[in-house]
């Protein structure tokens, strides 16, 4: 029987959105941005469509990096807490480039939203000085020379270029990570690596090719690669985020595991196809299909829900504006005087359609593109499966972050006979002597006499982690508490090994069986049966004090 999937989903997720930084790059933006271009190629597909220039490619390419980039920190984060538990000390079992990449990949992409908003301004502001008055023209000759200067686009161009080859390297390494890191990692996370790898490495292509192209140079971009990096495009960004959340537990079934490497062979086996036998000619403008339009759209909004379910914080009012903003926008673009709004702005990129001739034939490419196209959608219908039909066991709730706070939930467990049971007020002094506080500071949460515990917790000032230290304490106790505390007893309450142990007592119970733990909670208390007694009855009381506080 399989255990509660969705229980370790989203103590993972929280904690992910706890600990990395990347999670603040949350996508929906992006997805949305990608419904939006999508819908307007599909209203203008019989009169104009995206000019294939390789810069642009390269450029946009950064973008749609930045989903590859937070699928695999994602994917990376949740690995290490499932080896580790749900412990805080989980980040060291990461390599250690995973947060230098991370500040790349943050940094690369405020680089390149910078130079992005620059050459945008420039655009409009020299579109807007054309039409001035003679006299005016010459005042602003200066910023109008400027703008139109050739080192200054330059500089922009390279900047775009450098951090998307930041992009780039940055999920390389993420990938190499994957393979390096402690703990045995799915098949889901090896399809991630490998449609992560197929996506950056035909745009690393067009990149360099893009970056040693001198000036005035005739050599034509490599068809190849920008036909591979197109398709890539198309879908690989939105299946490398459903992957990434697809089987963060590691529980999947062996059939889940099948699919979801067949829809990553089929993807990789596309992007060959494609690079092999091109879809047109190059430097032809032609608008994606409509059944294309339609898969695309799928799979963007089965991403945007796997991340708002996964990511419960994210339904705010912030992902509801946004909505809004997407659906006016679709409305604006529906009508003919709202595109062409749209379309003055992007005019450069939107150009008039080439001819259908010059799409050029190739029945085996089509085939594995039509193949990919419907295991994507595959995988994309059993990863929401596998999220929406497996929900938290009756009374299991996400705990507050609040109630995580190591300070309000520190423990001691005083040692077997022959030790001399202590009173919960001698206990409490020498926990202040051990943590160098006064012993007012320290409060009794609960006394468990019948399990030889003792919860309290400390008042700070500052944000003085009481909790790191006691723990450090308990492991190597000193002085007249050395003799009295077990120190194979945690230090502090973990709510989130809590709601696992709790979930599996409760699938024990529902399928008539002895109670079990999993090898987190086991490494975590020890092997005691009288210490899981004694650990479960502190999650009893912390749930009981959700209760009395009205967090449920």
């Amino acid at each position: 029987m399989r255990k509660g999937a969705r229980v370790t989903r989203a103590g993972l997720a929280s904690r992910v959105q706890a600990r990395s930084p990347a999670v603040a790059m949350q996508p929906t933006a992006y997805l949305a941005a990608r419904c939006l271009i999508g819908w307007l190629q599909f209203v203008e597909r019989s009169s104009r469509a995206f000019a294939p220039n390789s810069a642009v490619l390269v450029a946009m390419g950064a973008a749609h990096c930045w989903a590859v980039v937070y699928a695999l920190f994602i994917a990376i984060h949740t690995r290490a807490m499932r080896f580790d538990g749900y412990h805080e000390g989980y980040a060291e079992h990461l390599p250690s480039w995973v947060n230098t990449t991370e500040t790349i990949a943050i940094v690369s992409m405020g680089v390149w939203w910078a130079a992005g908003f620059c050459i945008v301004a420039i655009n409009l502001f020299d579109e807007g000085t054309e039409d001035l008055p003679v006299g005016q023209q010459v005042e602003l000759g200066f910023f109008t020379k400027l703008m139109r200067h050739p080192l200054l686009h330059k500089a922009l161009g390279i900047a775009q270029t450098v951090s998307c080859c930041g992009l780039f390297v940055g999920v390389i390494l993420l990938c190499l990570a994957m393979v390096l890191m402690k703990g045995s990692i799915t098949g889901c996370e090896i399809c991630l690596v490998f449609v992560a790898l197929g996506f950056i490495l035909p745009h690393a292509a067009v990149a360099y090719q893009q970056f040693t192209t001198k000036e005035g140079d005739s050599t034509k971009p490599i068809p190849a690669a920008e036909a591979a990096a197109q398709e890539a495009t198309a879908f690989g960004p939105q299946l490398c985020v459903i992957l990434a959340l697809a089987d963060t537990p590691g529980h999947a079934y062996f059939w889940q595991n099948i699919l979801y490497v067949v829809s990553a062979v089929a993807f990789l086996a596309s992007i060959a196809a494609c690079g092999n036998a091109p879809s047109k000619v190059c430097g032809a403008a032609i608008p994606p299909d409509p059944l294309e339009f339609l898969v695309c759209l799928l799979l963007d909004i089965a991403a945007c829900v796997s991340l708002v379910i996964c990511f419960p914080h994210l339904n705010t009012w912030h992902l509801w504006a946004l909505g809004a903003l997407t659906i006016g926008m679709v409305a604006m673009i529906y009508f003919e005087a709202g595109r062409d709004i749209v379309i003055d702005l992007l005019d450069p990129l939107l150009v008039v359609r080439s001819d259908k001739h010059k799409v050029l034939p190739g029945q085996q490419r089509e085939q594995c593109r039509g193949a990919s196209r419907l295991m994507a959608l595959v995988c994309a219908g059993v990863a929401l499966w596998d999220i929406l039909l497996h929900p938290l066991p009756p009374g299991i709730i996400e705990a507050p972050a609040a109630m995580l706070d190591e300070n309000e939930f520190m423990m001691v467990r005083w040692d077997l006979p022959p030790v001399e049971p202590p009173g919960e007020q001698w206990l409490l002094d020498h926990a202040a002597e051990a943590l160098e506080m006064d012993a007012t500071k320290l409060s009794t949460q609960a006394f468990l006499e019948d399990h030889r515990v003792l919860i309290f917790k400390a008042q700070t000032e500052t944000m003085w982690p009481a909790g790191a230290h006691w723990n450090a304490y308990v492991v190597r106790p000193s002085g007249k508490m050395e003799e009295v505390i077990d120190r194979n007893f945690p230090g502090t309450l973990n709510g989130h090994l809590c709601i696992e142990a709790q979930a599996e007592m409760e699938r024990s119970r529902a399928a008539n069986e002895g109670p079990t733990h999993s090898d987190t909670f086991v490494q975590f208390v020890g092997e005691a049966v009288h210490a899981h007694k004694a650990y479960l009855a502190a999650c009893d009381f912390w749930r009981s004090s959700l209760t009395e506080t009205g967090a449920e």
